[in-house]
């Protein structure tokens, strides 16, 4: 047999067995998006905290910062009346860390309106921008709101606005408005 096509097939198998993994693994946040679409919160929350904290073990697929703003947003728009903004706040800007633009944007939106932190439109600004990596056509819709924002910026504020996004940026999401 040519050594060519069984080398084929090991690589063939061994990608499938990787994408089995990698299904089989994220069920729990199957699961978690499933309790929060039935509005079962502290369910969701109980199923996305453990992924929250440890990650996956698959190196290419990391659910952590996912698992992170989801928990964010369900603290945040809960609608049975225990919504709670801090909790979301914390949880966004662990996500934000890892690079969830997601979560950033949340924070920015935060800063923006004041929820549970203190109004500062230079941070919204900031968060806003980080999230809008021109980079990824999905983050285009942040850049209107960036601009929107910046409409409200003195000239100080847009200077150290931007020193904050790069500094922000260049340091993989370590040096930010935190």
């Amino acid at each position: 047999m040519d050594k060519g096509i069984l080398w084929r097939a090991g690589l063939v198998l061994g990608f499938a067995l990787i994408i089995w993994a990698g299904y089989s693994s994220s069920q729990d946040m199957r699961d978690g998006a499933t309790a929060q679409q039935g509005k079962r919160y502290d369910q969701a929350i109980a199923i996305y905290e453990p992924i929250a904290e440890k990650g996956s073990w698959i190196p290419f697929w990391n659910p952590q910062t996912r698992a992170q703003q989801e928990i964010g947003h369900i603290h945040a728009f809960r609608d049975d009346g225990q919504d709670r903004m801090d909790e979301a706040i914390k949880w966004w800007e662990r996500a934000s860390k890892g690079g969830n633009v997601v979560a950033q944007f949340a924070l920015g939106q935060a800063y923006y309106q004041g929820d549970a932190v203190e109004q500062d439109l230079e941070k919204a600004y900031t968060w806003v921008m980080v999230s809008a990596n021109p980079k990824s056509k999905s983050q285009r819709r942040y850049q209107k709101q960036a601009s929107a924002y910046q409409q409200e910026l003195t000239d100080a504020q847009m200077a150290s606005a931007a020193k904050a996004i790069d500094a922000c940026l260049s340091s993989g999401y370590v040096d930010c408005p935190y």
